[in-house]
């Protein structure tokens, strides 16, 4: 079994289940009742009120890349179809003079990659167009339940303890370097792993998971009072619009990123934008609404912003104590992940 899990597992591809837990998930478990010693800092709340926080799953953040992806792969099909297929149709109905093997050959490959490119639309349809906008996380701390949606059907939530899920820093690999997310387990009774989701961004060091998670666990083992809201705020939207979905696809770029990195997170969000309108969003079943119901004049409910990076509840005050304070969060996940490395070098 591999070590590290894949970018798009749990997404393009699955999580490894029917298992036992491995020795990294062993060591990376987090506690519910132990505080981290850092800031909170969210990655991927859209809702927060007295009775429930919810969060974006972590792909997300990655929607449009199948169909980036897919589209360039299925292009590529299809041009060859068209160039055999014409040479066949000459054959058939001109004066083109082919060998019964190049016949054949012809024939072959247009068949087989017809079958190719029908595969990976099929694909395309099923990870990225036609399905929900987000696939939303939701934390009730009144019940103390977890709600992972997975579709609009009678059995499309599962709805999970929060003091029953097996919670650790999940751990990926792109490309050569390794990447972070907060993960949760759901175990049997003979500690067997039987599914398997993540919450929220994903980031470049375990020290933004566990501010990430700091937040989450605030809330569900505390209060909203414990989590500092302001001078954080909801910052990010679900809505389908081009202009969030750029947002979403150019925020990490900065003013080192080549040309070449800018246009492609401009495809994207194209592609992102192009799936994304072709979907639904997520909407809870009545019994859970009814579970989650948010008093009037709640004084922990956030307004959720319609435009990615818009926070409508601050004025310039209350943006500029927001930067400070996720600039401090930033140094101090910086100087644990320092600290940690020189305690794994001795």
């Amino acid at each position: 079994m591999r070590k590290r899990s894949l970018i798009y597992d749990g997404w393009l591809t699955r999580y490894k289940v029917n298992r036992v837990l491995d020795d990294y998930e062993v060591q990376n478990r987090i506690g519910r009742r132990t505080a981290i010693k850092l800031p909170p800092i969210d990655k991927g709340l859209v809702k927060i009120n007295s009775v429930f926080v919810e969060c974006v799953d972590r792909y997300f953040f990655l929607r449009g890349w199948a169909a980036m992806g897919g589209s360039l792969v299925a292009s590529v099909c299809l041009a060859f179809m068209i160039f055999f297929g014409f040479d066949l149709y000459l054959v058939l109905y001109g004066d083109l003079v082919l060998s019964s093997f190049q016949v054949e050959f012809a024939i072959g490959m247009t068949s087989l990659l017809g079958i190719f490119f029908i595969v990976i639309f099929l694909l395309i349809l099923i990870k990225d167009f036609f399905c929900f906008t987000y696939y939303p996380i939701r934390f009730n701390r009144l019940n103390r339940k977890v709600y992972i949606f997975k579709n609009n059907s009678a059995n499309g939530v599962l709805a999970l303890g929060w003091d029953d899920v097996f919670w650790f820093v999940g751990r990926s690999r792109d490309g050569s370097h390794d990447i972070y997310d907060l993960r949760g387990h759901v175990l049997d009774d003979e500690k067997i792993v039987r599914y398997t989701f993540a919450v929220g961004q994903y980031g470049e060091t375990q020290a933004e998971i566990l501010q990430h998670w700091e937040t989450i666990r605030l809330y569900m083992e505390e209060s909203p009072a414990s989590l500092p809201y302001p001078p954080l705020a909801l910052s990010l939207s679900t809505q389908p619009t081009l202009r969030n979905c750029l947002l979403i696809q150019m925020g990490w770029l900065n003013a080192s990123q080549s040309g070449a990195v800018f246009l492609l997170s401009v495809v994207w969000g194209f592609f992102r934008w192009l799936a994304l309108k072709t979907c639904r969003q997520p909407r809870w079943p009545a019994d859970i609404e009814a579970a989650c119901q948010i008093p009037a004049n709640d004084p922990y409910r956030q307004t959720e912003p319609l435009r990615a990076g818009e926070l409508p509840d601050f004025g310039a005050a209350e943006e500029l104590r927001r930067s400070e304070y996720i600039r401090e969060a930033r140094a101090a996940a910086e100087a644990y992940e320092q600290a940690r490395s020189k305690a794994s070098a001795n």
